[in-house]
């Protein structure tokens, strides 16, 4: 059977209506659901119910900083102001992950001999998230 799997070249990142420009590498939707002990005395072993699920959880980005682009300046902007955020990840066979988030950091930077300056960004995601497969 032929994969199916999707290549990460190609993909990007919009805050707002601004694309933020140089991502290198991103991760993230780790949210999980809180888990609820539920067990008592008559209990024969631990029992639980699933709490309110965290849609999103973090995502990170690793970016190479170009300062004046309006996606990345957007990020910084964001991160001083504290506001919520839209963002839109398309992936490269164009489904796209729609999701609300806190900028927690966006000015980190990574130098060092024959590199290129790098920095990383960590956004919060606030509330479910939004997918729409290609040719949704």
């Amino acid at each position: 059977m032929a994969s199916t799997a999707i290549t990460s070249q190609g993909a990007g990142l919009t805050i707002g209506a601004s694309e933020i420009a140089n991502i290198v590498s991103f991760t993230g939707f780790d949210g999980e659901s809180a888990e609820i002990d539920v067990t008592n005395l008559k209990s024969v072993a631990k029992e639980y119910l699933l709490g309110l699920t965290d849609g999103g959880g973090s995502f990170s980005l690793e970016i190479h900083p170009e300062y004046g682009d309006v996606g990345q300046d957007a990020l910084r902007a964001a991160e001083i102001s504290g506001a919520t955020s839209s963002f839109v990840l398309t992936l490269s066979d164009n489904t796209t992950v729609g999701f609300e988030a806190l900028v927690k950091n966006a000015h980190n930077l990574n130098g060092s001999v024959d590199a290129a300056l790098a920095g990383t960004c960590s956004l919060k995601v606030t509330g479910p998230l939004t997918i729409s497969p290609q040719g949704a």
